[in-house]
């Protein structure tokens, strides 16, 4: 889901345009135009990780210096960040190495010797010097800085310098030197943010080895808001499995976030603990009436200002302060005693509150601070009042959040507080709204079910009905089961003694949506009765879901333009309704009532309904699973790239139960396909663990991509068997169920393989085989399934799953069958399934065909080719081998194959000539025999252009050379 950059140096998750920015300066510096790089940011931001690999990336076309300054106090060494540099920097013959001595006067000449041993190496090779932690520097290493800073322009060197913005306040003594570089040409700046929330998920599974929960990414990128050292820290020690991070700071951790605190005066330490107990930002007015024993003459400000200084509290244009890292905040506060945080917490409280009683404005922030204050300081009383008073001020100002977490404060509180005037089935009530507000699945559940508990259905029918209803949908979200048609068709009982009521309809309209998916015969009629009913209540939600139980019947019959119709109507009832489960349910169906959903139409019907959800200011979980899907429809047609994009957006925030089971399937499948095999195992058991029931979870993809998995891992009996539980499984095919028994005959093929190879009898896998055609003659069809791209995929599947039997059968003449097989994936927009076959051609037409050679050898480079577009580094290493083996040349250069474009500037005349080799798909030993030139030598050369277009390997090269300039 992030792609991690393939080159030596540190490991590193995301940061492309970052890496694309320094490469872009070293290759100016490269060109002969000398500049200097200040890259700056936090702390464990990644700043160092960065230049370290870009560096790296660079290769031996530069000669790099690195040094580092140190944070002395005691004593000040002279030219400390260059001393590093030059201690380990190796001599250059006939190039004297420059020695840092000081005479009684002062320095002797360093910065013109330096500078005229940089001028030697730059002749020789562009140079990068790179000085670490800048905040740090000495004045006689700054001066020498400058002194190289403003040298000659026209000279092959890059300065590269890292700075922490957060040490460097006003007074800072670098300033006055940053602010005369500033005025010196060619100065660049780059400034380096912490990692956004799917990159930190990408760096803790990097870690942990394994995909993370959501739950625990949320609890990191809350405490480290996405700084990467942090985030190392704060999961050391943690097992791959674990949901959440321990309530106490890891000492390490608390250590870092404190270092830069603990140089503070006294007073400043206290004043600031004092503020972390706050929890939110505050004027120093506020302070100062909250801790009235600071009124000296330095006063708060004074003691703030030094905070600031030292970068442990940022201050806002309106002179508000608060902590440049959350996670200041939570150590300090950790670092106080229970009584004395209570005493604090008790004193906020007491503030907060005679502001609200003096009449002032009675804002929601205010009273969310009054309650949380109450809370923490064990006033269980005060802490009760205040949370419905501020979670119905938060819901008043669309805090749906903020009034959740209140109002599930409030249900805990209620109960020991026997003599609380609120009904405690009311407080339910009201969680479960909010819960629904804010797409909170699982805590919706538990208050549907607490509200369940607690009714006499005998006296409230259609309200048990509506739980009833919405329970189903809330365990179908979360895993548990899928569509319940038990539960619903107690709904339909319950509501039946109002027949005409809204409920009713919802019941029967659920009702006939989890009839069609087991093909029950009643189905369609509980769908038609459900929208005459809805019509005649008037209710939007009830319309809403009836319309899209029709458009799913309309569907699944072959009615396509009537399912459009309904669906779109079902659309715009959800968004009256304001029901985003609704609004999803009518999205999906109104995609399928359009085109199959292995297509580019699919996908951007998905894409416009979760543009809409945000617009609407729905809930992430239901935008991420509409992006999950759209991600799967992209991934099928070979989009792989838009494939990523969508699952950023859909794990991106927290995705919910639905839209991480998805995305974890498709990064499943992409994984599998793209050969990290240990990535789509891990992603597909953390959705196998989300989702307890998944085979049974029709409109999920389980079966056909465990499936895939296990034949990636080399376990053919594993992957028939998941093929199999999806072909066999009761009511309409499963999502994917047109690659099921491609997959379980291929699966055979590769045991009967398998067996060959040992020495071992085939006859019970070709019984086995007999037994699977008998069974299904043909590929399994999705229900309502009519399109003309359909018809063209499902002719496709007919193909591979024949293809996959004449393998397991060892046809002789299954090589033009498979060759087949690939012009009809290509047809279908099969990709991956088109490069698969191009593989299985061209195996077969060598080991088994007789004067194939011509046929064989066009399948295979046309097979190489899109392996590398795709890449699919499995497959081609497949090809790759089969041409090694069958002594078959890469192809010619020829005028229709791909060239590369002029949107690769800045390469010599020797590098363009090198990339067409490149992207012809030959071999380092083969370019070099064609050229004359020693594979070094070649080698040399594809470094150069890595590093020039910043791809990270061949094949990325071979795309970026020969995309067109539209970008696709």
């Amino acid at each position: 889901m992030t792609e991690h950059v393939d080159a030596k140096g540190p490991d590193l998750v995301g940061r492309a345009a970052e890496l694309g920015a320094i490469g872009a300066f070293l290759d100016r510096a490269a060109a002969g135009a000398a500049g200097t790089l200040v890259v700056s940011g936090d702390a464990g931001v990644g700043k160092t990780a960065l230049v370290q690999h870009a560096c790296a990336a660079a290769g031996t076309a530069v000669r790099t210096f690195a040094g580092a300054c140190l944070p002395l106090t005691s004593m000040t060494v002279p030219f400390l960040g260059l001393r590093s540099v030059f201690r380990g920097a190796p001599r250059i013959e006939g190039i004297a190495h420059p020695a840092l001595r000081v005479s009684a006067d002062g320095p002797y000449d360093v910065p013109v010797m330096i500078d005229g041993w940089l001028d030697e190496l730059c002749l020789l090779r562009p140079v990068v010097l790179v000085i670490d932690d800048l905040q740090w520097a000495d004045q006689s290493t700054l001066d020498v800085l400058m002194y190289l800073i403003a040298g000659p322009d026209d000279r092959r060197l890059a300065v590269i310098a890292t700075l922490r913005s957060g040490e460097v306040g006003e007074r800072h003594p670098l300033q006055r030197w940053l602010a005369d570089i500033r005025r010196l040409p060619r100065i660049a700046w780059l400034t380096l943010g912490p990692l956004d929330r799917l990159d930190t998920e990408a760096q803790i599974a990097g870690l942990l080895g394994a995909p993370p929960h959501r739950s625990l990414v949320h609890d990191v990128f809350t405490h480290t808001a996405g700084n990467a050292y942090l985030n190392r820290l704060v999961v050391a020690g943690l097992p791959p499995n674990a949901r959440h991070l321990p309530p106490k700071l890891p000492p390490d951790l608390k250590a870092a976030a404190l270092r830069p605190w603990s140089g503070l005066s006294p007073e400043t330490r206290e004043l600031t603990q004092i503020m972390a107990v706050g929890g939110r930002p505050i004027r120093a007015q506020d302070l100062d009436a909250v801790a009235p024993h600071f009124r000296t003459p330095s006063g708060v400000p004074t003691l703030l200002r030094e905070a600031v200084d030292a970068g442990i509290v940022d201050i806002s244009p309106e002179g508000i302060y608060w902590f440049h890292h959350p996670l200041i905040a939570e150590a300090l506060e950790q670092g106080l005693l229970r009584d004395e945080r209570q005493r604090w917490h008790a004193a906020f409280a007491d503030h907060y509150e005679q502001q609200l009683a003096d009449g002032a404005a009675a804002d929601f922030e205010s009273m969310v601070a009054v309650a949380d204050h109450h809370h923490y300081a064990g006033q269980t009383g005060q802490a009760y009042r205040w949370a419905l008073e501020a979670s119905a001020s938060a819901g008043a100002v669309g805090g749906a959040t903020e009034m959740l977490r209140l109002l599930r404060r409030a249900v805990e509180l209620r109960g020991s507080l026997p003599a609380a005037a609120e009904n405690p089935e009311d407080l339910r009530s009201r969680l479960r709204t909010a819960a629904e507000e804010t797409g909170s699945h699982e805590e919706e559940l538990e208050a549907v079910e607490a509200l369940l508990s607690g009714l006499d259905d005998a006296e409230q029918p259609l309200a048990a009905a509506e739980l009833l209803v919405r329970r189903v949908l809330l365990r179908f979200s979360t895993g548990r089961s899928f569509m319940a048609a038990g539960d619903l068709r107690e709904a339909v009982r319950l509501s039946a003694v109002e027949p005409e009521s809204w409920q009713h309809a919802l019941a029967l309209a659920e009702l006939a949506h989890a009839g069609l998916w087991q093909n029950d015969s009643e189905a369609e009629s509980h769908a038609v009765h459900a929208l005459s009913l809805a019509r005649a209540a008037g209710n939007a939600r009830a319309l809403s879901y009836a319309l899209s139980a029709n458009a799913m019947a309309a569907v699944i019959g072959q009615r396509a333009e009537e399912g459009r119709v309904l669906a779109t109507e079902a659309l715009a009832t959800a968004v009256q309704a304001r029901d985003y489960w609704a609004f999803v349910h009518a999205t999906m169906w109104r995609a399928n009532a359009r085109e199959t959903w292995a297509s580019e139409l699919y996908a951007s019907e998905l894409r416009a309904g979760r543009q809409q959800l945000a617009a609407l200011g729905a809930p992430h979980g239901y935008i991420a699973k509409l992006a999950a899907d759209e991600a799967g429809c992209y991934l099928v047609i070979g989009r792989w790239r838009e494939c990523l994009q969508a699952l950023r957006v859909a794990l991106g925030s927290d995705p919910g139960t639905m839209g991480d089971v998805g995305a974890r399937l498709t990064a499943a499948r992409l994984a599998a396909w793209q050969g990290r095999q240990p990535e789509a195992e891990a992603h597909l058991a953390r959705a196998e663990e989300l989702y307890a029931q998944n085979s049974r979870f029709l409109n999920l993809d389980f079966d056909a991509i465990r499936a895939e998995v296990y034949l990636a891992a080399g376990d053919p009996v594993a992957a028939y068997e998941s093929a199999m539980a999806g072909a066999t499984s009761t009511g309409l095919s499963v999502t994917m169920c047109e690659w099921l028994l491609p997959l379980a005959a291929r699966s055979v093929a590769d045991q009967v393989q398998l067996a060959k190879d040992a020495g071992n009898p085939t006859s019970v896998l070709m019984a086995r085989v007999d037994d699977l055609v008998e069974q299904f003659p043909a590929a399994l069809r999705d229900s309502g399934g009519c399109t003309e791209l359909y018809d063209l995929q499902m002719a496709a599947f007919n193909l591979l799953y024949a293809a996959e039997v004449g393998r397991a059968r060892q046809s002789a003449d299954n090589g033009s069958v498979w060759v087949h097989t690939a012009d009809a994936c290509r047809t279908a927009s099969l990709r991956w399934e088109e490069a698969y076959a191009c593989w299985r051609a061209a195996e077969s037409l060598l080991l088994h065909g007789h004067g194939q050679r011509g046929p064989a050898t066009a399948v295979l480079r046309r097979g190489l080719s899109l392996a590398g577009e795709l890449q699919a580094g499995p497959i081609q290493a497949q090809l790759s081998e089969l041409a090694a083996r069958a002594r078959i040349p890469p192809a010619r250069l020829s005028a229709g194959a791909p060239q590369a474009t002029n949107n690769l500037p800045g390469l010599t005349p020797r590098e363009r000539e090198i990339l067409e080799y490149v992207i012809a798909g030959r071999t380092y030993g083969e370019i070099a025999r064609a050229l004359v030139i020693s594979e070094k030598t070649v080698s040399s050369h594809i470094s150069n252009l890595l590093r020039k277009t910043g791809a990270s390997n061949r094949l990325d090269l071979s795309r970026l050379a020969t995309q067109r300039p539209d970008g696709s």
